[in-house]
């Protein structure tokens, strides 16, 4: 399951990789939403190597290349750190006016940074041979305590990502941009996608903890399910929001 899911979001995250580095390297001498534009670029290259490396096949080549155990995982957290920090700024570099542009961009990046100084000591002191972070693994308290300290930055940038789009997806239908109204609503769905994600995993992790778990086995295929629909809608919401007018353009 996990190959294919993931697998396929590499797939998207290439395709929208090059399609918005090609777009910041067109408008590379527009000041206005530079931020943005390289930020898009960022989190779709980020994605896509994190989703490459949740790739089973991957994740075991990289972990014998290393030989480090639980390298892809922690590499794949990273990369899903990047990415939603990633999708932050370039909202709030679409939404925000200067003159809170500035600390509103730290903040976020503050954020990011406090959240993985949490998870790496975590990872180092529980990370060994046999224990891979997982699900499977809850009953290790390490790995619950890094899991759900993921997972809660996960739940609380996707919010605030659906909360963007969506009122960034009303002001572009007002203004008769439908494809980007289109392509932000689709966002605002994966962003919800994301924090349906992250409830799945963490309220496991939670009822693991309290001794009422469900079957692992749906918790298996419902939360790599979530993240690959939230990639891939995300990927293709943004940019359908990117090129909209353009496309548009085209079929008038």
């Amino acid at each position: 399951m996990d190959g294919i899911v993931f697998g396929l979001c590499a797939l998207f995250g290439i395709a929208g990789t090059l399609l918005s580095a090609r777009e910041a390297w067109r408008h590379r001498d527009q000041i206005e939403y530079r931020i943005a534009r390289s930020t898009r670029a960022a989190a779709f290259g980020v994605c896509t190597i994190g989703v490459l490396l949740a790739v089973p096949a991957v994740e075991s080549l990289v972990e014998s290349a290393t030989g480090m155990n639980n390298a892809a995982k922690i590499g794949a957290h990273i990369c899903a750190i990047l990415w939603c920090g990633s999708l932050q700024l370039m909202l709030v570099d679409w939404s925000y006016n200067q003159d809170v542009l500035k600390a509103s961009l730290y903040a976020r990046i503050a954020f990011a940074a406090c959240v993985l100084a949490a998870m790496l000591p975590l990872f180092a002191y529980t990370t060994a041979e046999g224990i891979e972070f997982t699900t499977e693994y809850a009953n290790v308290p390490g790995v619950t305590v890094y899991l759900l300290v993921y997972l809660g930055y996960a739940a609380i940038t996707c919010g605030e990502i659906a909360f963007l789009c969506s009122g960034m997806a009303f002001v572009a239908r007002r203004s008769g941009h439908s494809w980007s109204a289109r392509g932000l609503g689709l966002s605002t769905v994966s962003a919800l996608l994301g924090v349906g994600y992250a409830a799945s995993k963490g309220s496991y992790l939670v009822a693991n903890y309290l001794g009422h778990p469900w079957a692992l086995e749906t918790e298996e295929i419902v939360s790599p399910l979530l993240a690959g629909l939230a990639v891939i809608t995300l990927i293709t919401g943004l940019t359908m929001a990117m090129i909209g007018r353009r496309l548009a353009a085209r079929i008038v």
